[in-house]
């Protein structure tokens, strides 16, 4: 029963060790106290034969391998049971000899201390030799024991435990340290103090063994130590060592931190001295951590992170806002090879790839021949090049509205981007990024038509010189342009500035008025007309870029006007601008028209003479004008009973079917103006008899002299202006009221409320506290009076505000409107009736300006907020309703 039972226990240890190996590796047994009651080292315990082989000595044996199948000259009895236990015996003992000698010391307080190590020169002619001859060739010595064990397998065993049990728990305290590098510092020196340890039982191993086998054991046993190591990390040693490797390849690639000051324009580099000095530092550091088993996978990886962290600063720090031309103490030094098949490259460029091959890939070079398995080649020299011109790529993109604005002074900057956004990916990253920026930075309300106009110019000469095909910048602006259509100023603004002088370019105009065009406006390389720009004779042909439209014309020269003029939708809409604008300048006291003249023959060029006929009659009509004026006043003169004592009046005769629309308000002149418009009329008739004169009495001007007690007056205004102070000089006309003066005058209101207000700013009338208006003729006066009213005046104000509720209806009934403005009307109100049908049923103020502009052929001349009082009325009218900001037709 005791048998089976014993079988049984057998069989479930096997089973379970089956499942659950227990440690294969033994310990060291301690040195007992010797006792003469049992046998001593290197004896048999015991048995027959103890006493025979006491009295046998063991000689000692030299530091040298036996040979396969060698065997120990043993004395001993051929019995197979004693032969067995003898061999076991002496295994037994030479392992605990070796494993006592090489086990490892524990940990002390100090971080790079583990104990002194043992004189090697003590195991000298000892029975250490012996024990390990017999541990290390147990096959060979002592071939009948059969439990034996691989002492490289239990030291790299005994290393792992002791570097868990009190390595480990020492770099805990390490990277609780406050400097970063001490913390790396101490990690070092702490597992350099445990490699001196490990490495010491090692090599006592290795000394009997062969060069190759000494080898391959130190390559394993480095390969499973660093392998520990390297996996035990801590995530403050590899923040540490982040910090302190990036450091020193900072100042090894010359790359300054943020908060380093730039002096003149550049930041200061370091010196030579300090540069090696860095680089000595940091390959001591790589060796260390290659010795001490850091420099594995993770130190790979994050050596990598912080190359590629590098190149992005260098980039950042070296090209941002460094938008100039080439200097040729910027340029480095090339070869002769180097500088043929560079020689089209931009400055940042060349000095980018420079810093690469010369800096960056050299450092690269120097760490990774210290690391195993790593080596770099001339191709990722080239990829890293590559790689770094796409960074300048990215970095020159999210500048190029800075670089737009900065035009010309950025010239630079476009020579990068020309030479890198050469994919049709980066093309696109292009236009998205600069696309965001325009609606961002540019198209909103806080900038002004002006600044809006002028950024739209330098973006036209910009992209042109990065892409001729002009594919960029039709992809960027059409954004732009649909918001220069919801600006009611820019056609203004831009005939305003192709009519400056080329002496307002550098004057205080600029502000103002968009000077820019003028210089443009005489530069013959504007200009091309279709038979320059065909291609079936062009040597410097090239196809169209791929991301280019079906409708694709390629265009040689820049032609910002042209594009501008584009943008506003159709050249009508600029010509009749142009055609009103000239028309005010026309009419003006403008002595000389040299300039009109000059822009109208090169628009000619560019729209044909007969777009611009009617400037051209325009323009001869205030040529005639004055000719014709001449000869009517020499007539007048010449026949006394016509001419009047006060005869000064001279006029400026249109064709009616040639000028702009000026509109119509009549209004009653003083007898004498009237009688003279009458004499002047009669005889103009007489030279022209197929023509007649139509006066219109709201664009004249005059020239008033006012006498006062204290003052005289002499002002350049308005002929309504005249009219309104004329009627003060009359018999009873010292004061009137507003209603009085619209009556006699039958005036619109608005020139009366103008002419009035003219007035009272000149300090020649005031109004009182009746709403009567009178004469300042001391303006002492007009002190006085404004001091006593003053306690009055809120309720002043509310019976003016009551009268002029009461008789706003009255005075608008008598405006008056030509039947063409009425025809305007007419038709406008059609294409909002027909946009809120078939378009939309509602929309707000600004899309229906925008879209009256794009439909109407003419142009749409209106404001905005023309248009809000044109819809006003729609809504008084009970045409329209406005809901949530919306106009909307009200169903009936």
């Amino acid at each position: 029963m005791a048998a089976v039972d014993t079988k049984w226990n057998a069989r479930k240890r096997r089973a379970v060790h089956s499942v659950f190996p227990a440690d294969s590796f033994s310990q060291p047994t301690p040195q007992s106290t010797p006792s003469v009651r049992f046998t001593g080292q290197g004896q048999p315990f015991g048995g027959p034969l103890a006493q025979e082989r006491a009295q046998q000595s063991l000689t000692p044996r030299q530091w040298a391998a036996p040979s396969v199948g060698e065997l120990l000259p043993l004395n001993w009895p051929t019995s197979p049971q004693n032969t067995h236990a003898s061999h076991q015996t002496r295994f037994d003992r030479a392992w605990h000899t070796v494993t006592a000698r090489i086990a490892l010391p524990s940990s002390v307080s100090a971080e790079d201390s583990f104990g002194s190590l043992p004189n090697s020169q003590d195991l000298e002619g000892s029975a250490f030799e012996d024990a390990l001859l017999d541990v290390l060739n147990h096959a060979s010595r002592l071939p009948l024991a059969r439990h034996t064990e691989d002492i490289l397998a239990w030291h790299t065993q005994q290393v792992r435990q002791h570097f868990v049990s009190h390595v480990l728990p020492l770099l805990a305290v390490c990277d609780g340290y406050a400097d970063q590098t001490q913390v790396l510092l101490g990690s070092v020196r702490t597992l350099e103090a445990a490699h001196r340890q490990y490495l010491y039982g090692l090599s006592l191993i290795m000394r009997p063994m062969e060069s190759k086998q000494a080898d391959l054991a130190l390559k394993n046993f480095h390969r499973d130590l660093h392998a520990i190591v390297g996996n035990s990390m801590s995530s403050a040693l590899v923040t540490a060592l982040r910090v302190v490797l990036g450091h020193m390849m900072k100042t090894v690639l010359g790359i300054h931190s943020t908060s380093s000051t730039i002096l003149d324009g550049k930041r200061p580099k370091n010196s030579p001295a300090d540069v090696d000095r860095a680089r000595e530092e940091l390959m001591q550091l790589v060796d260390s951590l290659c010795k001490v088993g850091l420099a594995g996978e993770r130190f790979q990886i994050l050596f990598a992170e912080l190359l590629d962290g590098m190149m992005a600063m260098y980039v950042q720090e070296s090209f941002s806002g460094d938008w100039g031309r080439a200097d040729e103490e910027d340029v480095p030094m090339l070869d002769s090879h180097t500088s043929q098949h560079q020689a089209g490259q931009p400055r940042c460029i060349l000095q980018l790839s420079d810093w690469i091959e010369n800096h960056y890939a050299r450092l690269a070079v120097e760490v990774t021949t210290r690391l195993d398995g790593v080596d770099v080649s001339w191709t990722d020299v080239g990829k890293w090049k590559e790689i770094a011109v796409g960074r300048l790529a990215t970095l020159r993109i999210n500048e190029l509205f800075d670089i737009v604005i900065n035009w010309p002074n950025s010239d630079g900057g476009i020579e990068d981007l020309r030479f890198a956004v050469t994919t049709p990916q980066r093309r696109l990253q292009l236009t998205d990024a600069f696309s965001a920026a325009l609606q961002n930075r540019l198209l909103h309300p806080g900038r002004s038509t002006l600044e809006i106009l002028r950024t739209y110019i330098a973006m036209i000469r910009t992209f042109h010189k990065l892409d001729h095909s002009r594919v960029l910048l039709d992809r960027v602006a059409y954004s732009l342009q649909l918001y220069l259509c919801t600006r009611e100023d820019t056609v203004r603004i831009i005939v305003s500035g192709l009519l400056s002088t080329p002496k307002e370019v550098d004057s205080e105009a600029r502000t103002t008025k968009l000077v820019e065009l003028v210089e443009l406006l005489y530069d013959p390389d504007q200009y091309r007309s279709e038979r320059q720009d065909e291609e079936w004779d062009d040597l410097t042909w090239v196809p169209p870029p791929v991301d280019a439209g079906s409708n694709y014309k390629r265009r040689k020269s820049e032609d910002v006007i042209g594009t501008l003029i584009s943008a506003l939708g159709s050249p009508e809409v600029f010509i009749k601008e142009f055609q009103n604008i000239i028309g005010e300048r026309l009419l003006s006291e403008q002595a000389s028209f040299d300039q009109e003249i000059g822009v109208l023959d090169l628009l000619k060029k560019r729209f044909g003479e007969s777009s611009l006929q009617a400037c051209d009659v325009m323009i001869k009509d205030i040529q005639d004008s004055r000719r014709l004026d001449g000869v009517i006043s020499r007539g007048v003169l010449s026949q006394p009973s016509k001419a009047s004592r006060m005869w000064n009046i001279h006029a400026k005769i249109l064709s009616r079917l040639y000028w702009p629309e000026v509109g119509e308000e009549e209004f009653d002149l003083p007898p004498t103006v009237a009688t003279m418009q009458k004499t002047y009329a009669s005889i103009f008739e007489h030279l022209k008899p197929s023509r007649k004169l139509k006066w219109l009495n709201h664009l004249g001007q005059a020239t008033v002299e006012l006498e006062f007690e204290d003052r005289t007056i002499v002002e350049e205004v308005r002929t309504y202006e005249a009219a309104v102070i004329n009627a003060f000089s009359e018999e009873n006309g010292s004061s009137w009221t507003f209603e009085e003066l619209w009556m006699k005058m039958q005036i619109d209101e608005d020139l009366l409320t103008a002419a009035l207000q003219f007035w009272e700013n000149k300090q020649v009338l005031r109004k009182q506290t009746d709403d009567r208006y009178v004469v300042i003729e001391r303006l002492s006066d007009a002190v006085e009076s404004t001091s006593a009213g003053r306690p009055s005046m809120g309720a002043s104000l509310t019976s003016a505000a009551t009268a002029d509720i009461i008789q706003t209806s009255s005075r608008k009934a008598k405006s008056g409107m030509s039947e063409k403005e009425k025809e305007k009307r007419a038709v406008y109100w059609q294409f909002i009736v027909g946009m809120l049908t078939n378009s939309s049923p509602a929309m707000p103020l600004n899309n229906i300006s925008m879209m009256m502009k794009m439909l109407i052929p003419d142009g749409f001349p209106w404001s905005n907020e023309e248009l809000q009082e044109f819809l006003a009325e729609k809504l008084s009218e009970g045409e329209l309703e406005l809901v949530g900001g919306k106009y909307k037709l009200i169903k009936k």
